[in-house]
């Protein structure tokens, strides 16, 4: 077995030669490293959009739905002042993210 696998190895080795996709056709594009140079590799700012309009919008919207719908889901006489509030917490941070992403898709105008 050992004898096999080590005339597999030498085999291998011998056969074997680089493929097309291993080997550098030409040499890589540099650029020169001075001050002038850094505002070529800083990224793009994105233009200002309604995502914190949108994201307010969405979570003051559902949150106060949201608590007031869950008072009908109460059933103590007690106005489960702790599970609205709850409710409308996790209904406010739900309404505000998809509130930013739909905003966030409109551009404001300059």
């Amino acid at each position: 077995m050992i004898l096999r696998a080590s005339l597999l190895i030498v085999l291998l080795t011998a056969v074997t030669t680089t493929a097309h996709a291993q080997q550098l056709t030409h040499d890589f594009q540099s650029f020169p490293a001075t001050p002038n140079a850094a505002p070529r590799l800083a990224p793009p700012t994105p233009p200002p959009t309604y995502w914190l309009e949108g994201g307010l919008i969405g979570g003051i919207g559902l949150g106060v739905l949201s608590a007031y719908e869950s008072g009908g889901l109460c059933e103590s006489s007690d106005g489960c002042i702790a599970g609205r509030v709850t409710v409308g917490v996790l209904g406010a941070a739900l309404g505000f993210t998809v509130g930013a992403l739909i905003g966030g898709q409109f551009p404001k105008s300059r």
